[in-house]
């Protein structure tokens, strides 16, 4: 079992909205490099962009996890970046459960779950265009297609229990307690910053949590 958070955050200009019946819409981060097909638009994702500047617009976006394709993926740099390691160790039949920051209204920022990939396959440390197949759509493989830097990615396939949410489960101080063995929360910090500091990396979750988190996912 693996919490990952995924979305944009609040270096972003954009925000991912919560709305008061508990459904919202999940923003992708910009990438880095200019837009180049077969990468995505924001403006590609009408649904998505209403909720970004429209300087965002044209900009190539990350979509990633992707639930809106037929095969549902998630991708990261599981050899290269530190905070993907935990994800080497990954298997079939493991759960990796997506975590947000949602915005509500005036009300301010909050972290909830928001989806989660049941791991049914993986392409692993790709360091050359694959060819066709489950895995084209997946955000990693469409930049590595547009600037042909294959950064030894990994793209993970979901099984038939991976979904994103029809509403987002809130992940407090409470469910954080519940989730992470140990949990520390500093005078100086709020919150939000704390649980964003325990979630920066993918963290690997076992025990109690893992049990909390399957329950409350594969609902």
């Amino acid at each position: 079992m693996f919490l990952a958070n995924v979305g944009v955050n609040a270096g972003h200009a954009a925000r991912s909205p919560l709305f008061v019946d508990g459904t919202f819409k999940l923003v992708p981060i910009p990438e880095q490099h200019p837009w180049r097909a077969p990468m995505l638009r924001l403006r590609d994702l009408p649904h998505l962009s209403i909720h970004a500047p429209r300087s965002w617009h044209g900009r190539a976006v990350h979509l990633d996890p992707d639930f809106t394709s037929p095969t549902p993926t998630y991708g990261d740099n599981c050899s290269r970046a530190g905070r993907a390691f935990s994800l080497r160790r990954a298997q079939r039949g493991d759960l990796i459960v997506f975590l947000a920051r949602l915005h509500l209204d005036h009300r301010g920022a909050g972290f909830h779950l928001v989806g989660c990939l049941d791991i049914d396959d993986a392409l692993a440390d790709v360091t050359s265009d694959p060819g066709p197949g489950w895995w084209d759509a997946n955000a990693h493989v469409r930049r590595a297609r547009a600037t042909n830097r294959w950064d030894t990615f990994w793209v993970f396939r979901g099984g038939d229990r991976s979904q994103i949410f029809q509403h987002a489960i809130p992940f407090t101080r409470r469910e954080s307690e519940t989730v992470f063995e140990e949990t520390r929360w500093p005078d100086h910090r709020t919150e939000l910053q704390t649980i964003g500091s325990y979630t920066r990396a993918v963290r690997r979750i076992e025990g109690p949590g893992e049990e909390w988190l399957r329950t409350t996912c594969l609902f």
